[in-house]
């Protein structure tokens, strides 16, 4: 009796371990990476070779912003940036390796709207359902948060072309580079925008931003170190998107692993294939 306890609990023990560090099965909640993975798939995740995805590959990870960290939900996406590479930030959305990535469907911008145009605007808010946030008085005009989706929808019901919104603020590009770890990282304010999250999280939220500059124990610095890798994920089907155009660079240490195998899916031909 006893050596059947002890090998029920070494095994349950082996099980555990390795469902902890080597691989483990998940379900596909979201449409986020159809037609590659559909809701209700069941996949295999190498958590083994978690800190080393490949270009392309697809990664279960988790949300790196700090709202998220109490209950982190699990994502999925392909990894498409890998340390060292270039991204450029334009108004309408980024350029990845050469290729163009839109925005989001979700992510919000700060919009301009001139006082003469306000009632036109707020009644199209209105009849259009959509909510009103972060309402705020600008010079001779007014700002809002809106998703792309919603600003298209406001300028179509608002006739006069003068009334169309503007995207608050200069419609700057520029380029910054997914951070590697251990390298000195050089900082502007405009990476300094694109990292910030990173560099709080890593920090303990002890840094400082002010002016576009980076303040570390109080002294300014130009130059960062970054304690680890960071990529940049993409879900396959945008409108279903929470990756990072919405997130934001994710770092090495919230991916799960590498999602390679599904073992039962509604679609037969998905059933016990390779992701790919």
């Amino acid at each position: 009796m006893k050596n059947f306890v002890f090998l029920l609990l070494l095994a349950t023990g082996l099980i555990l371990a390795v469902r902890q560090w080597c691989v483990a099965s998940y379900r596909i909640s979201t449409p986020a990476m159809e037609e590659a993975l559909h809701p209700g798939d069941f996949v295999l995740v190498d958590k083994w070779a978690a800190k080393a995805p490949k270009r392309n590959g697809v990664v279960l990870f988790s949300s790196p912003l700090s709202r998220d960290s109490l209950r982190s939900p699990l994502l999925v996406g392909r990894c498409m940036g890998l340390p060292g590479d270039t991204v450029e930030v334009q108004p309408e959305g980024y350029v990845l390796n050469g290729q163009k990535v839109p925005l989001a469907p979700q992510s919000l911008q700060t919009w301009y709207v001139g006082s003469r145009w306000k009632d036109d605007c707020l009644k199209a808010l209105q009849t259009l359902h959509i909510p009103l946030r972060e309402w705020k008085q600008a010079d001779d005009g007014y700002t809002l948060r809106l998703t792309p989706l919603e600003t298209a929808r406001i300028n179509q019901e608002m006739e006069q072309e003068r009334a169309k919104l503007q995207l608050s603020g200069p419609a700057l590009s520029y380029q910054v580079v997914l951070p590697r770890k251990g390298r000195a990282y050089r900082l502007d304010e405009y990476s300094l925008l694109f990292c910030q999250d990173a560099i709080m999280q890593e920090t303990g939220g002890q840094a400082k931003f002010r002016d576009g500059k980076l303040y570390l124990d109080g002294r300014e610095t130009t130059f960062y170190f970054f304690q680890q890798d960071y990529y940049w994920l993409l879900s396959d089907n945008p409108q279903a998107a929470v990756d990072s155009r919405y997130l934001g660079i994710i770092p090495a240490d919230h991916l799960v692993g590498n999602v390679w195998f599904c073992w039962f899916s509604s679609d037969k031909n998905k059933m016990l294939t390779r992701v790919y």
